[in-house]
């Protein structure tokens, strides 16, 4: 059985959750993840403060620092990756899986931090990650509506910063990802994205034979 896992990451609004859900109902065999799923609040309301997900208070503003990887419970993450890894058929969420001995199964994986998080990072197969300008950025945040709500400079003094801290970061260590240019059309993104995994998809099969 072949397996591919497939990271969409980047910056905060830029279109992860959306072209995931589309490639989820495209894709043959495919299940997926999503990081904030694990975050301290969905996941466990009441891990403010304790190890080993928990939320940091900035000492100047009072905001709760969801953007910092230690806000994401990613050792639960991890273990969720790993029991698919084990068993990926088990997990299957598409109408097209055949249960062929042949079949490909793809893991999709999305999240602002999904690189970087060592154990995790280590895992994809591709890495694709979307970036934004500052200002649209900004716009489409100051347009959703949070639990807990945004504070007023909460994207500026925070989630920005942390973005460009994480994405910094990753140039560091030399981790390589395939970016999205956000601002293009939804579709524009999702027909290359897609191109490329059912490439992946192919060449495995194909190596099978």
């Amino acid at each position: 059985m072949k397996k591919l896992v497939i990271g969409i990451g980047g910056v905060s609004n830029g279109g992860k959750t959306t072209l995931t859900s589309k490639l989820k109902n495209v894709l043959p065999n495919c299940y997926s993840l999503h990081q904030d799923s694990y975050d301290c609040y969905t996941f466990h309301p009441d891990s403010l403060g304790k190890e080993p997900g928990h939320v940091q208070i900035d000492p100047e503003h009072g905001w709760m620092m969801w953007d910092e990887l230690s806000a994401v419970h990613n050792d639960v993450m991890l273990e969720d990756v790993k029991r698919w890894l084990e068993n990926p058929a088990a997990f299957s969420q598409s109408a097209t899986s055949t249960g062929d001995s042949t079949d490909v199964h793809v893991l999709l994986i999305e999240g602002f931090l999904i690189y970087n998080y060592r154990p995790l990072e280590k895992v994809f197969d591709a890495r694709y990650s979307f970036v934004l300008p500052f200002e649209e950025a900004r716009r489409r945040r100051l347009s959703r509506t949070y639990t807990p709500p945004d504070s007023p400079g909460f994207f500026e003094g925070h989630v920005w910063p942390m973005y460009l801290k994480y994405k910094n970061e990753l140039l560091d260590l030399n981790i390589q990802t395939i970016d999205l240019d956000g601002t293009k059309p939804v579709e524009e993104n999702f027909e290359r994205v897609k191109t490329d995994i059912l490439d992946m998809i192919k060449h495995l099969k194909d190596s099978q034979i």
